[in-house]
């Protein structure tokens, strides 16, 4: 013979009180650059960075760098210093790399409190002020939201 038991479970009609309150970011005074911002990490996570020494370099209009420069300085800069992008570092992680990987990261991302928040021009820009900056050079055409042609180009960057 089969026996089946049945439990139950009791609601007493009480909240529970094991439950802690969320970790957040305060302001404070004395903050440089903000309100310290919660950040998930993802130790699956992996970026592709693929080794596209055989492309053309990327161009992009000096007047688009510029404007890049501008939302660097408007978005970016308030959590990172010009210096995390510009100069030999990123020279030695980006030089030779297709720029849509680097577009993407930005993309999708950044900004912190909102990822992928601004528009497609703006990341634009802020990836071909990010290539002026590490002295690529300026060519006829300008970066644009053409993920093939985004694919094709390589990062060509050099440190003085």
């Amino acid at each position: 013979m089969w026996t089946t038991v049945i439990i139950g479970c009791a609601s007493s009609g009480a909240t529970a009180t094991n439950v802690r309150a969320p970790l957040g970011a305060h302001l404070t005074a004395s903050a440089p650059t903000g309100a310290p911002i919660p950040l998930r990490f993802d130790s699956t996570a992996r970026v592709i960075r693929s080794t596209a020494a055989n492309l053309p370099p990327a161009t992009y209009w000096p007047a688009q760098a510029e404007y890049g420069e501008r939302v660097f300085n408007q978005t970016c800069a308030t959590c990172h210093a010009r210096s995390q992008f510009v100069g030999e570092s990123f020279v030695e992680t980006w030089n030779d790399r297709r720029v849509f990987d680097f577009y993407a990261l930005v993309r999708s991302t950044m900004p912190l409190t909102n990822p992928g928040g601004l528009k497609e021009n703006e990341y634009l820009a802020l990836v071909s002020y990010l290539l002026e900056a590490n002295h690529a050079e300026a060519g006829t055409d300008s970066l644009r939201s053409d993920t093939l042609a985004l694919r094709s180009r390589k990062i060509a960057v050099r440190f003085p």
